[in-house]
């Protein structure tokens, strides 16, 4: 037991000694690069086929409302349009066709072509409100299938599952600012 004690206090007094006499060296050149790492996560699919368009004040209460885009005719038979109007005081989107605020008005759009635009009528039934804003989102098609009837499989032009009646939904999906 004397002989262990012994040892177990030379071990300490020579790492007392050798503890400060070490100094820190000067950085060593950079090692090789490590190995590629696993790719990330697949990104949502999507196109640059997506346009919004923005609009200022709507006063729906004195009548219709007309938004137009400029473009071509076969544009406009190849996109989907969706159209929102922005009530400042709830700071809410309101998706037509439908209600608008306060449910006291209903809305509905229609559109045509004529003289190189769109027309995006926006009519009513009941009083109408004012909105401070208007946005028209279009996604045009990446191909046209007769009949409708295709065969679909991921990256074929089928649209996502998200609730296209949801403004802030539909922005994010296709990575629009509001």
């Amino acid at each position: 037991m004397k002989k262990i004690l012994m040892h177990a206090a030379f071990a300490c007094f020579l790492t007392m000694l050798i503890v400060p006499s070490c100094q820190k060296a000067d950085s060593g050149p950079q090692g090789p690069a490590g190995p590629q790492g696993p790719a990330g996560p697949q990104g949502i699919e999507g196109n640059a086929n997506v346009t919004i368009y923005t609009y200022g004040a709507q006063n729906l209460a004195t009548g219709f409302v007309d938004l137009q885009v400029a473009t071509t005719e076969d544009t406009m038979n190849k996109a989907a349009w969706f159209v929102y109007l922005y009530f400042e005081s709830l700071a809410r989107w309101y998706s037509l066709p439908g209600p608008g605020v306060g449910g006291a008005t209903v809305y509905r759009v229609s559109m045509s072509y004529s003289s190189g635009k769109v027309n995006l009528y926006v009519d009513k039934t009941g009083p109408g409100e004012f909105y401070t804003k208007a946005k028209v989102i279009r996604i045009l098609a990446n191909n046209t299938v007769p009949s409708g009837i295709a065969a679909r499989s991921p990256g074929t032009g089928s649209l996502p599952d998200i609730d296209f009646a949801d403004y802030s939904a539909v922005c994010r999906h296709y990575g629009l600012i509001e």
